[in-house]
Order: C-alpha cells, then structure tokens, then sequence
C-alpha cells in the first residue's frame, strides 16, 4: 500500500534545517511589524509600497508554511509518535508566534480610508492583490484592532487549538476489538467504519454500536472539548460584530448568510428523497433497515478493489475527461504524494494538503478495498487537480472558500462514476447506482443535518452557558429523525455520532460547504454533459482561479447564478431524474 515520501520537504523529522526555517520565518515577521507597522496605516501609503509588502509576505509564507506543513503530515500519519507530537506543537508555536507578529497588517491597512482602498484595489499594480483588498474592505467592521488580534492570534493554541489538537489526539488513538467470522480482530476506526459496507447485518450493527459506545465512554472529555470550542468561536465571532456563529465561517467562505440559509433550506424541503430511497432499499433488501445498514450492499459478494486496481481507474476516468489532468494525478502516484496505508495512530478519514502554490499537494486516505475508497481516491485527487491547477495564483489568492474547495473533488467522483457504470452487469449498475445515491445523500443531506447540528447546538450553549453530553444527543437524534423520518430504525448509540463528526470539533460550520459544492457540482457536471469538451476550458479556468475573485462571480461566468433559490432547487431534480429514477 502507497505511503508518501516526505523528503520533498526535509531529510527526516530530525533535520535541524527545520527549527532553522521555522527561525528564520519568525524574524523576517518580526521584520515586517517593524517595517511595515506605521507605514501601512500612513495615509502616503503608495500601491507600491502596499504590493511590496504582500511580495515579502509571500516569500515568508512560501518557506514558513511548507514547514508547518511538513510536521502536520508527520502528525496526521502517526499521530502517536512522540517525535511527529513534539515536532508539530514547535510548529504549532511558531506559527503562532509569526500570527502574532503579522497581525497588525489588517488594522494597520483599515486605518486608510475607503477611497483610498477602492484606489488600491483599481490599481494596475496591485491588480494581483484587488480581490484580497476588496476582501478586507467587506471585513472592515469585523477586523479588531492590532492589540486585539494580536491577543487573539497569541491565546489560539492554548485555547480552541488547544482543545482541537486534544479531540484529535483522543479520537486517533482508539482501536476496537470485533468478533468476526469467529476471529478477534483489533480495527482502527476507519476499519470499523468500513463494516458498515459489511455483507452481515451482524457485523454491521455491532462494529457502530462498539464504534459509538467508545465515544459515549469519553462523554465527559468529548462534551466539555465540544462546549470550549464552541463558547470559544462564538465569543470570537461575537466580538468580532458577527450577527450570527456562522456568519464568521460565511464571510472566510464568501458567501452571503441568505444564500447560506437557502440552500439549508432547499436541502431540508427535500429529505423526502432520502425517505423515499432507504423505503425502496428496505424492500429490495428485505429487512428493516437500522442506521448501520443505510451503505449496506445490495449484492450479496462485495466486490473489492486493490489499489492499483483503483488507480488504474481513477487515472483513466481523469484521463478522458482531459490530458493535462490525467497527468496531474499520474504525478501523485510517480512521485510518492500518496498515503493509503492503514495503520494504528493514523489520522481517520481522507484529505488533500497543499498550502503554497508549488504544484506539490500531498493526500492521505484510509484505504480498505471497497467501491467507496475508490471513490475517495477520486475525491481527494480531485482536490489535488484543483491545487496544481491554482498554483499559477500568488499565496493570497491560492486557496479557495471551503464552498468551492470541494467542487473539483466532488466532479472527479462524477467522471469516475461514469467510467464504472459501463463495465457493470445489470446487478452491479443497480448496486454502484445506490451506492452513489448513498454517497451523494452523505454528502449533501448528512452534511446539511450535521450543518443544523451546529447552528442548533452552538445556540443552546450561547442560551444556556453549556450543553450536557444527553442535551447534545437529543438534539442530534432530532435532526437524525428529520434526516431519515421513518424509513429506517434509529438505534440508541446514533444518538452519539455527533461527538465522531471530527470537522464540527476542527473547523465549526464547515460541513454545509460538502453540500453547497455538491449541488454546485451536479450544475457543472450536468452543463459538461451538454457541452461535451467545450465544457473542459472553462471548467479548468473556474479552478486555476483559485481564490482571485468571488465564488458568485466565478459561476457567473460558467454560466451559474447562485443567488437564485431554483437553481439550488436543480440539484435535487437531478438526483432524482439521474439517480432515484434509474433504480428498478
């Protein structure tokens, strides 16, 4: 199985190079304070002068985060190691440190007057730097001043940081004994997780029930880390003039709070898809359906994937769609960016890194051998195209809002799906179909009750001070119960899957962007398939654009308007014309 090769970076976690840079970084920061403090809120302050500070920003950036990202990967890959621990707390440190040192710019540049911002931002010569410009002009009334920041920046890892690094720590290291076919088997939790696609109902009851009954053990520490990191964000978002939390999150994402609240909304009105689907599951498998069992297979022999399997696959699905990216992903696995391995101490789950435009980003999955690997496969290379593809953006306009992070991802699994369908027989085009149908709903509906969740959960504890573990269950099982209504059994440790939800702990209001970008994809893959390859150029200019305007204003130009509610209707009437109708 691929494990990545880390010496793109740094020789080993041992090479002094590391605390050398991480040095270096902190005192070109503290350079720039001293340089820059006074001049970026002097009222002379000429364009120049304003892109050569963005230019040595970039330059500290390039170096700095490419270490920080270094220590994270070690971390994520074995978050049990004593070394990968420390090595990413010195980072951690530093990081903060250089925040510290670099948060007066924002105050420092609002000091200027808004004519002299939208003369900035007209500028030939910041005409690289006008989105971000225009980005801190909307964030004008939400930026605090130097002192504040810098307390903010400087409090960050000892307090939601703190508590996140310590939900992480915990979650990783738990492994679960399971009877299966008469063996005692020692599973990490992606393993588990992976039973649910057991062929045993057996099986795949009692690996949730194990699963969520280990959290429950941890109730205390799992609910008092919840309630910190929420008070916590909440208190920032409070003081930073935020109406509501998840406004915080709308404005990094660039998205108004009613687009936000709509496609909330629109989700909401159709979770009568989601009935309808686990109502015909239930009869075609002949069993009622409990929670464990909604990715079940419908075939009675799983079908199963090596990795080179699934690499072939993948690679030729990107492939068709166009050259260059079918290059871009043959280059994660020729040069060893690819973590599939499982092993103990491993971080659960999948993700992309890339921090700086260098074409470099590295992934990490879980790999098991089932269909659903195959497309996370798919999934996280999607995300890598997007990172090659932005890197012709400078560091401030390189990462896209959450809700566009995850639209090549969610594309890439579309192209690989329709490369599966035709080598299936008509059992297995049933079966992958339901699968997608499985996946799709995880990915919009799953996410937007997790989305409700976290708006519902992060007002109970604003109101009351703070939510006990039970509280946060039966709020959860009602959105479970919206979700699902009746067509399928809601066992009692369901209740707990919330404190498992590990981007509800790492990055509060995050996962409405899964959704948001699914219904984003099903316009563009739906466009794609009218077009044929005309489609290709301007989806490949949509990502190389990376963050260098807004998320409406990109659509716009592919041909999308989000900010009318039918067209988040669409997606909907989509998944049931393409997905619910074709099933027998």
């Amino acid at each position: 199985m691929p494990i990545w090769d880390l010496t793109f970076f740094y020789k080993s976690p041992h090479d002094d190079k590391i605390k050398k840079d991480l040095e270096e970084g902190l005192n070109k920061a503290e350079q720039l304070r001293q340089k820059y403090h006074n001049k970026l809120s002097d009222p002379t302050l000429s364009s120049s002068q304003l892109k050569n500070f963005f230019v040595e920003c970039e330059e500290l950036f390039n170096k700095v985060w490419l270490t920080i990202q270094y220590a994270s990967l070690n971390y994520a890959a074995d978050t049990s190691n004593e070394l990968y621990q420390k090595l990413a707390a010195i980072c951690d440190d530093y990081e903060s440190k250089i925040e510290m040192e670099l948060s007066f710019w924002k105050p420092a540049i609002l000091k200027q007057s808004d004519s002299k911002l939208k003369e900035f931002m007209e500028s030939e010569e910041l005409k690289d730097y006008k989105h971000v410009i225009e980005n801190l002009l909307k964030s004008k009334k939400h930026v605090l001043s130097a002192d504040a920041e810098k307390v903010l920046a400087a409090m960050y890892n000892s307090s939601r940081g703190g508590f996140q690094d310590l939900y992480q720590r915990l979650t990783s290291s738990y492994i679960f004994e399971i009877e299966i076919d008469g063996m005692i088997k020692t599973l990490t939790e992606p393993q588990m997780r992976s039973l649910r696609m057991h062929p045993d109902k057996d099986v795949r009851r009692r690996a949730m029930k194990i699963l969520f009954d280990r959290y429950e053990k941890d109730q205390l520490v799992i609910e008092k880390t919840y309630n910190s990191i929420v008070k916590n964000y909440d208190t920032e978002a409070s003081l930073r003039n935020f109406q509501e939390p998840i406004s915080m999150r709308n404005l990094e994402n660039e998205v108004d709070d009613k687009i936000v609240s709509t496609v909330i909304e629109v989700t909401t009105e159709n979770t009568p898809l989601v009935h309808q689907y686990y109502n015909w599951k239930t009869k075609k498998m002949g069993i009622p359906l409990t929670l464990a069992d909604i990715y079940a297979p419908l075939e009675k022999e799983q079908k199963e994937y090596s990795f080179e399997e699934a690499k072939n696959l993948v690679l030729e699905a990107y492939y068709h769609f166009d050259e260059e990216f079918g290059e871009i992903v043959d280059s994660f696995f020729t040069e060893k960016r690819i973590d599939s391995d499982i092993r103990k101490g491993k971080r659960g789950g999948a993700f992309t890194s890339y921090v700086v435009p260098n074409k470099k980003p590295f992934i990490l999955m879980n790999f098991t051998g089932n269909m659903n690997d195959v497309m996370t496969l798919a999934h996280e290379l999607g995300h890598g195209i997007h990172g090659v593809l932005a890197s012709k953006q400078n560091v401030w306009n390189y990462h896209p809002p959450l809700v566009m992070a995850e639209v090549a991802s969610v594309f890439g699994e579309m192209l690989v799906m329709d490369a599966v369908l035709p080598t299936l027989s008509e059992e297995e085009r049933i079966a992958f179909i339901a699968s997608k149908i499985e996946d799709t709903f995880a990915t919009m509906f799953r996410q937007n009750m997790f989305a409700r969740f976290e708006i519902s959960s992060h007002k109970m504890i604003s109101d009351n001070g703070s939510a006990t573990w039970k509280e946060l269950s039966n709020l959860y099982s009602q959105e479970l119960k919206i979700m699902f209504g009746d067509s399928v059994i809601i066992p009692d440790e369901y209740h707990f899957e919330w404190s498992s939800i590990s981007h509800m702990f790492h990055t509060p209001f995050y996962v409405y962007a899964y959704n948001f970008a699914n219904l984003l994809v099903l316009a563009l893959y739906e466009q794609y398939k009218q077009e044929g390859r005309s489609f290709v150029p301007k989806y490949k200019e949509l990502l190389s654009s990376g963050a260098n305007d807004s998320p409406d204003r990109l659509l716009k130009k592919v041909g999308i308007d989000i900010n009318q509610k039918a067209f988040w209707k669409r997606g909907f009437e989509f998944i049931e014309r393409e997905f619910l109708n074709k099933l027998d």
